[in-house]
């Protein structure tokens, strides 16, 4: 059977990002970001909302489109 793995970004006033827009705050150290990775490399199937699917989007062809960021793709 497989197991189902719940993440979500959340905060008490509805925000995570900073005051400048930004949630470079959320970036993981080094330990966390191999730890992330590996146990991404395991999922069988993402389920994402729709807004969170669409910026992703920008990271299937980012490769092909350098010159443009992921707010212009």
């Amino acid at each position: 059977m497989r197991s189902v793995t719940y993440s979500l970004g959340v905060s008490l006033d509805g925000y995570i990002v900073g005051p400048d827009g930004d949630f470079d705050w959320t970036a993981p150290d080094e330990e966390v970001f191999r730890f992330a990775t590996n146990e991404i490399r395991e999922v069988g199937v993402h389920l994402l909302g729709r807004r969170l699917y669409e910026t992703m989007l920008y990271w299937e062809t980012a490769e092909r489109l350098p010159d443009r960021g992921p707010l212009e793709h």
